[in-house]
């Protein structure tokens, strides 16, 4: 049996002019919410064997975040865009218990390739992870999404008003 979650990265700065999309970091909000799942990942007991990662920097910052949970961290230059369910089937074959962290639409399409249906079923919003476990074949575990971690973990992921206290 192997278990693999599919990670989206957490929020990051917006795009702009000036600023390559492969450098763009996790806003405070964001390194909140990779905080926040890792925190409900360790109540769950979840341990990682590896968590693959795109090299993209909002992607490796999420996955340092969440390296406690893991033996090891590894960037996957493949993970950056355009990969697929064959490169997840190669990546799940390296352990029982991995996590991918990932972008969209990706993470999307490899969800439907794996569950079944269409890719826009299977929506990964920022921080949300799917769980999916192989026996005979995919089945869904569960879902965490940034919302419900904030409501089961009673957080706030806006950073501090300027000039407030913390």
């Amino acid at each position: 049996m192997t278990e693999v979650h599919l990670i989206r990265h957490a929020r990051a700065q917006p795009r702009r002019e000036g600023l390559p999309d492969e450098e763009r970091r996790l806003t405070p909000a964001g390194l909140a919410q990779a905080e926040r799942l890792r925190a409900a990942l360790e109540r769950l007991g979840v341990r990682y064997e590896v968590i693959w990662t795109s090299p993209v920097l909002r992607a490796r910052q999420t996955a340092e975040v969440l390296a406690p949970l893991a033996g090891a961290v590894i960037e996957e230059p493949a993970l950056a865009s355009g990969w697929d369910a064959e490169l997840l089937a190669r990546l799940r074959a390296r352990g029982r218990a991995v996590a991918v962290v990932a972008h969209e639409p990706e993470l999307s399409a490899a969800a439907a390739a794996l569950l079944g249906g269409e890719p826009d079923a299977y929506p990964f919003k920022k921080s949300g992870l799917y769980a999916v476990r192989w026996d005979k074949r995919p089945q869904l575990r569960y879902v965490l999404t940034p919302g419900l971690l904030k409501r089961l973990l009673g957080a706030d992921d806006q950073p501090p008003a300027e000039g407030a206290r913390e």
